[in-house]
């Protein structure tokens, strides 16, 4: 899927007072001009990908209209047990160590969930 951008331009003006006036000017607000005659403008850029490589969900299970697990903690048989929480697993539901190169590439911080008995 193609990405999204959005922009979103936002003006912020400082609306003066009817006839209030400030180094001999006469303040007023046409034309998003703000404040004495001065062009205030600040940008908002809003980013949604869809997708793409930084969908959540790359490619586990992608038929289920929710990927769910469900895991009865007394018949987990190692003492600790890591669970993928980033969705690059080769082995999902289980933890393969995926989530390292995921975060070097991407300069996120994820890992896996441990239970331990």
């Amino acid at each position: 899927m193609e990405s999204v951008l959005s922009q979103v331009g936002v003006v912020f003006c400082q609306k003066p007072r009817f006839g209030e006036t400030k180094n001999g000017f006469l303040g007023t607000n046409f034309n998003n001009t703000c404040s004495f005659g001065r062009r205030v403008r600040s940008v908002v850029v809003v980013k949604a990908e869809a997708g793409g490589v930084s969908s959540i969900n790359p490619d586990v299970r992608k038929n289920e209209e929710k990927v769910v697990d469900s895991v009865v903690l007394n018949e987990v048989s190692k003492p600790v047990t890591a669970y993928c929480r980033c969705w690059r697993s080769g082995t999902f539901p289980l933890c393969d160590g995926s989530h390292v190169k995921h975060n070097k590439a991407t300069g996120d911080n994820v890992g896996p969930l441990l239970l331990k008995k």
